[in-house]
């Protein structure tokens, strides 16, 4: 890129992400990724810009999920959100809940403890709210990932990488 040679950079761009699915390096990927991005906006290439920076966004989102100290994945997060600097970028929190079908903070928790095999009574239990409020949680998970059971879900929060093994 920095040599003016923008089909040049998306073909190395192309292979590098090539590379890194097969080895599952989503550590660099993500960086690809946006790389891959601003190179398809230089040759006017928006859609596929648009896909790129996506899925950038998306792995920055799942990987920060993998960071349980609070201020090293505000730290991460904020500082790889900035590296896309020109584009106009959703917040953190707004870029997670996309990642993870629009769940809020508390949805994700509520599929990690069903994941988990915790019934309602226990999961209003550990987050002390009542097993109404738990059960509420659990029908708004359902209905926006487009799941009809309880199993969906835990399955889901584990191709999302939400459960910690």
């Amino acid at each position: 890129m920095a040599l003016s040679h923008p089909d040049e950079a998306v073909e190395a761009f192309e292979d590098a992400r090539r590379g890194a699915q097969e080895r599952n390096a989503r550590p660099i990927l993500w960086t690809i990724h946006r790389s891959l991005g601003k190179a398809y906006q230089v040759l006017q290439r928006k859609e596929e810009a648009q896909r790129e920076l996506a899925a950038a966004r998306h792995l920055i989102a799942e990987l920060a999920t993998t960071i349980d100290d609070t201020s090293l994945r505000d730290q991460f997060t904020r500082a790889a959100f900035d590296s896309f600097s020109e584009e106009k970028l959703l917040h953190p929190r707004e870029a997670a809940r996309q990642a993870f079908g629009n769940l809020t903070i508390r949805e994700r928790e509520i599929a990690v403890l069903i994941a988990q095999g915790k019934t309602s009574r226990e999961i209003a239990d550990l987050l002390v709210i009542s097993e109404r409020t738990a059960e509420v949680h659990v029908g708004n998970i359902l209905r926006k990932l487009g799941f009809t059971s309880r199993s969906q879900i835990a399955v889901w929060a584990v191709e999302k990488g939400l459960v910690k093994h």
